[in-house]
């Protein structure tokens, strides 16, 4: 039954009326199920017996006196769609497919995600600079460090769910599979599926086709499919020819997938914004991309073109090839309201049949993003700031054995002087230090700067490591490292860690004449790391008050990591050579080559970290011991010191159990502590100009047993010598992923291990 409200109270717009006549040809589905009653939900759900109502009932009455098999049509529109929009979809579409002899099912989720996806991509519009592909790239990476990923993840667990055994589209297969038995002659077949509604069918199709009574379905088109490439291969692609008889797949050309845009604020497709933010492993290929087509010998051979004769074929958007063949769609929301490719799909259905009623235009046809979003956040930093801060300190860590005393407290003594010296400065602390939270400021302050800002970074927590998944930290050069750096976020038990990666992403975004200087107080703060103790040594260390600020995760830890960044492993190595979650490697799991010796040298950000990659940093009465040495030099070294002479005069009231040091360019060390950048990025002060070409260094101040170390020069110089040559060599062959040998100096948490 439907909920008695009034029309002005549904999302949908719908009467009651309206909505009852959608009851014979619409599966609503809340989060992959059926509803067990009224109780709690929206203006329209689908129970059970709904269903069983469609083939006791309804469908019996559609096909009385018709002859031969009537083709029955399954529809998923994108999972992004909400409930309201889908179901006015339904209702303006549904008499078209009867109007030419077909059943139509709509399956409508009830998802509702794509209000807090504009939201999320919406806050950047104002404030992040520039136009064109680098503000996309600003874009993705709020998406991927924002809700996207969880929303996208949530959305296609949601369509993993309805096939499960207790999902409701498993229980519209089950019904299906009895009519076709007790009818065998009565139904043919077929599937449409926009955008995520192919990843939806890539599930659904497979559980129809398994002993239900349904063996074949006849014609599956997929209209702007938003499938990962593996996904489809591994479980839409079998099933050709043996289950499936035809497919076709509409989608743009790169040239319009690049055109397109979402929220008006990012400029490419939302296929695009999927493969860069939304799956877990950046890059994944997605099956509506033509490039990802194109390079998939597999998926090249599989597709044929139009009237080829293969069972498989693609119509690139948009053509006029054939009444079966055609497409005008030119944004991806557009497919299953442009007439020239609903009218192909139907009549692929069918059989190839011309004389079909045109297709209606749509009343008010909606576009998939909203006009405005629903909340625009207010900047975290007025916009005529030119010194700009945000302090992290987490004391307050999930398990008792990961809490620290004196972090939180670090975070406000560096907000103090950092505020006297005249920075506008934001604090996240203890439960609101998520990796979400700490990624989303950490990009916002990059992402609002302008030429001659000048912008610190600081932080106090624990670090770790983590596993190497992609194999950029055993490439030649990176001396005995052989994981991702990491810090850990207050929710980094779960996987939550922010690697390296992540960090370097954000720093390459970093506008010319714009100063980073970034402060680390934890443990070999090149490894970002606080230690866990044993039971016993964290009390004695907490009477003493001198707790070491590291964690080392365990195994159980690490898998979670790896399967939150869509890897799995095996092994006492649990990461290092890990493959990618499905049966493709693909071209996202392997280096690639790059550009990473210039970007190492040219990294423009400064880390002071808390001691040398060996040793522990450790914090003593309420404080961290370099926080409570550092902070208060602030007011005095600003515009007066050098960085170097800033970490020597740090470093020279330290006794031997930490060294501080600092890593950046050679030159940097020489330029004016927190001092403004001239706009040609070379830096104000000191010997910038003059030592720009001499590459990257770690300045410290050395235990007295360590080997003496120049100025400006790293103890794996060498190493680095060999891999500029190395990689001068290669030269465009494949090698290592754009930037990610620059972790050796970018230091998030002090990468360099010597």
């Amino acid at each position: 039954m439907t909920s008695p409200t009034t029309a002005a109270s549904r999302g949908s717009g719908l009467s009651a009326d309206e909505l009852a006549a959608l009851k014979p040809h619409v599966v609503d589905l809340h989060r992959g199920m059926l509803a067990t009653g009224p109780d709690g939900e929206g203006e329209y759900f689908t129970t059970a017996q709904d269903v069983q109502d469609i083939f006791g009932t309804h469908l019996p009455a559609f096909l009385e006196g018709r002859s031969g098999p009537t083709p029955l049509m399954v529809n998923a529109h994108g999972g992004l769609v909400t409930e309201a929009s889908g179901l006015r979809a339904a209702e303006q579409r549904i008499p078209w497919w009867k109007d030419n002899g077909i059943y139509p099912i709509f399956f409508v989720w009830e998802t509702g995600l794509v209000p807090s996806l504009a939201d999320a991509l919406a806050g950047w519009l104002s404030g992040s600079r520039g136009p064109g592909d680098f503000k996309d790239r600003i874009v993705e990476l709020a998406a991927r460090f924002g809700q996207g990923e969880r929303v996208w993840g949530e959305m296609k667990r949601y369509a993993e769910l309805a096939s499960s055994e207790a999902g409701g589209a498993r229980f519209f297969a089950d019904q299906l599979g009895s009519f076709v038995r007790a009818h065998p002659d009565a139904l043919s077949i077929h599937a449409v599926g926009h955008s995520a509604g192919s990843i939806f069918h890539s599930h659904f199709l497979p559980v129809l086709l398994d002993n239900r009574g349904v063996d074949r379905i006849e014609s599956v088109s997929l209209l702007a499919p938003a499938v990962r490439t593996d996904t489809f291969k591994d479980k839409l692609v079998p099933l050709l020819d043996s289950g499936i008889g035809k497919m076709a797949m509409f989608t743009m050309t790169d040239d319009l997938e690049r055109a397109d845009n979402c929220v008006r604020v990012y400029g490419k497709s939302l296929l695009y914004l999927v493969r860069a933010s939304f799956e877990p492993r950046v890059g994944d290929p997605i099956l509506g991309l033509q490039a990802s087509v194109e390079a998939d010998p597999v998926l090249a051979e599989f597709f044929g073109d139009p009237d080829s004769g293969s069972s498989a074929e693609v119509v690139w958007s948009t053509a006029d090839t054939g009444p079966s063949s055609s497409s005008d769609a030119r944004s991806h929301g557009a497919f299953d309201d442009d007439p020239a490719t609903m009218e192909s799909v139907m009549r692929r259905i069918l059989g190839g049949r011309k004389d079909i009623r045109p297709m209606p235009a749509t009343r008010g046809a909606e576009s998939l993003w909203p006009a405005q979003p629903r909340d625009v956040p207010v900047p975290t930093w007025p916009n005529a700031a030119t010194r700009k801060a945000l302090c992290v300190g987490i004391n307050l860590y999930e398990q008792p054995q990961d809490q620290l005393n004196g972090c939180v407290a670090d975070a406000g003594a560096w907000a103090t002087e950092l505020e006297k010296a005249g920075f506008q400065v934001h604090s996240l602390t203890d439960g609101a230090a998520t990796r979400e939270g700490i990624l989303l400021k950490m990009l916002e302050l990059v992402a609002t700067s302008s030429p001659g800002d000048t912008l610190v970074v600081q932080y106090a927590g624990h670090g770790t490591t983590a596993p190497d998944l992609d194999g950029d930290e055993a490439a030649p050069g990176q001396g005995k490292n052989q994981e991702d750096e990491a810090l850990c976020p207050v929710d980094f038990r779960s996987g939550e860690l922010i690697i390296d990666d992540d960090l370097g992403a954000i720093w390459d975004q970093l506008p010319e004449g714009v100063a980073l200087t970034l402060f680390f107080d934890s443990c070999h703060s090149g490894d970002g790391q606080r230690e866990v103790l044993s039971p016993a040594e964290l009390a004695e260390a907490t009477m003493e008050r001198r707790l070491p600020r590291r964690v080392v995760l365990s195994d159980e830890e690490r898998k979670a990591f790896m399967t939150r960044r869509g890897y799995t492993g095996s092994g006492a190595a649990l990461g290092r050579g890990a493959a990618p979650s499905g049966p493709d490697a693909g071209p996202a799991a392997q280096p690639q080559a790059s550009n990473a010796v210039d970007r190492y040298k040219a990294a423009r950000e400064v880390l002071f970290s808390a001691c040398q990659p060996d040793e522990l940093a450790y914090e003593t009465a309420g404080h961290g011991d370099f926080t409570a040495k550092a902070a208060p030099l602030l007011a005095a070294a600003i515009g007066t010191m050098t960085n170097q002479a800033f970490l020597d005069k740090v470093a020279a009231d330290f006794g031997g159990r930490q060294h501080p040091k600092a890593n950046g360019q050679a030159a940097r060390l020489g330029l004016t502590f927190l001092g403004p950048e001239s706009h040609d990025g070379a830096g104000s002060g000191g010997a910038g100009k003059g030592a720009a070409g001499k590459g990257a260094a770690a300045m410290s101040a050395p235990p007295a047993s360590a080997a003496t170390q120049q100025a400006g020069q790293r103890a794996d110089d060498a190493e680095v010598a060999a891999l500029e040559s190395t990689l001068a060599q290669a030269q465009g062959a494949a090698g290592h992923r754009a930037a990610k040998v620059a972790r050796l100096l970018r230091a998030i948490a002090d990468v360099i291990e010597e």
